[in-house]
């Protein structure tokens, strides 16, 4: 199963962690992991590269798989559209294929 976590702050997301395999096909089959994968290197992507924020913190391990994204709250605005419609796309896949996607919510201090 693929586990989302969404990290918020004062309820402001800060952060989206993906990790693990949905098992719902063979590796290079796996329409659910190749979606899931697709929105967070996307995501990776466009805060790197297309916003350019500067505090952000990638942690990728192939092995697990696991792509974890954290950024500092005060760009917040600056990127709500973009992680809101990935957040919301992944919650989507995760309601459509329940038994393969769980999304989970934390709070940091």
């Amino acid at each position: 199963m693929i586990e989302i976590t969404l990290f918020y702050q004062k309820k402001k997301l800060i952060g989206i962690e993906s990790k693990g395999h949905s098992n719902y096909d063979d590796k290079g089959y796996d329409v659910i992991c190749a979606a899931v994968s697709v929105l967070m290197q996307s995501l990776v992507f466009g805060l790197s590269e297309i916003a350019r924020i500067p505090s952000l913190v990638i942690d990728i391990d192939d092995k697990i798989p696991l792509i974890k994204i954290t950024w500092q709250k005060k760009y917040h605005e600056k990127i709500s559209l973009l992680v809101q419609t990935v957040a919301e796309s992944l919650k989507i896949i995760a309601v459509d294929n329940s038994g393969y996607v769980k999304i989970n919510t934390e709070e940091i201090q």
